[in-house]
């Protein structure tokens, strides 16, 4: 009887080759695909944050005549802690610690003043309406961390371990508001009241958060990248692109906007105000309010969040400024 020897027989290199490079084909393909579906899915974990901040500022101002948190800054020398010590540090300083309602209560204890509005987050997360890590977008590529809600360390202020603006003092991290990726409408008027948007009562139309509002002119200024911001850029004669007038939370394709009914929508240009108004800048002359022909022609960038906003339209249609704002490029505030 004749036997038969079957040879099994191999992918050649050029086969393989040809396998190879079908798959990284496919891979080319896809990848952009993903990166787009998981940009939508952050999206949608950024729009109900942003629309969470507004349903706690709602539940805040049941108890506070109507109005959205507008604080001044911590008593000085407060301490905000636990039951038995702050969170992860001990129960230090100042010599009589107070409670997280000890210090809300301080705040009340005077009229409300111009702050960071840091601060007016940090409230509603002191009375638990609202949780640090609700403040991060998961789009953002600065702030990764939440802030944390109590002093761990002694320090002279409860502020510096939310994280808030320009605050380096000795001994405190250097996090510097990096804690946080969303932007509230400035809620201090021009005579240093509080204006009528940040209220329950404010409409459809007016903007009260948003994704951080980018600090303008950041520190890359090439054309063409999309790191670079020049929001009062008028929008007749813009050749660049919205990307110069967006958030830094989504690479400047835009940002998601919380309305005062507390609805939230994606905006690809930050002139959603009332009337077209651009919130990430501000108006400095009151003779051009929005609506008005030369409205868009004065608007004025935010540099950091230091600098001097005043919002001088106390009556609808409201000159919305988004505060605080970020460099996209640094991180500075």
């Amino acid at each position: 009887m004749r036997s038969y020897i079957v040879k099994k027989r191999g992918f050649t290199l050029i086969e393989l080759l040809v396998v190879i490079s079908i798959i990284a084909l496919l891979i080319a393909i896809l990848l952009p695909s993903l990166a787009r579906a998981k940009e939508l899915a952050n999206r949608a974990v950024c729009s109900a944050n942003v629309r969470g901040i507004i349903q706690s500022c709602y539940i805040y101002a049941q108890s506070n005549n109507s109005q959205f948190p507008a604080t001044m800054s911590a008593p000085t020398g407060s301490l905000v802690i636990t039951q038995g010590g702050a969170p992860g540090g001990p129960n230090t300083a100042p010599s009589t610690p107070q409670t997280a309602g000890a210090v809300t209560a301080a705040w009340y204890t005077g009229t409300a003043a111009a702050s960071d509005p840091l601060s007016c987050l940090w409230l509603l997360v002191l009375q638990g309406q609202d949780t640090p890590k609700s403040y991060i977008c998961p789009s953002d590529p600065i702030a990764t961390t939440p802030s944390l809600e109590y002093q761990t360390a002694t320090s002279t202020s409860a502020e510096y371990y939310f994280n808030f603006d320009n605050i380096l003092a000795a001994g405190a991290p250097n996090l510097n508001g990096q804690g946080e990726s969303y932007s509230i409408a400035c809620p201090w008027n021009d005579t240093g009241g509080v204006g009528g948007w940040w209220t329950d009562n404010s409409g459809s139309d007016v903007p009260e958060v948003s994704d951080m509002a980018p600090a303008s002119p950041g520190s890359v200024t090439t054309p063409g990248s999309t790191l670079q911001r020049n929001t009062a850029q008028p929008v007749t004669g813009n050749t660049y692109g919205n990307y110069i007038y967006n958030s830094g939370n989504h690479n400047g394709d835009g940002q998601n906007v919380g309305f005062g009914d507390d609805h939230v929508s994606w905006e690809v240009s930050p002139y959603v105000g009332q009337s077209g108004d651009n919130i990430f800048t501000f108006q400095s002359t009151a003779a051009d309010g929005p609506g008005t022909s030369g409205y868009n022609g004065n608007q004025q960038q935010v540099t950091n969040s230091t600098a001097s906003v005043s919002m001088l339209f106390n009556t609808p249609p409201y000159d919305i400024c988004m505060l605080p704002a970020r460099d996209i490029s640094s991180g500075a505030w």
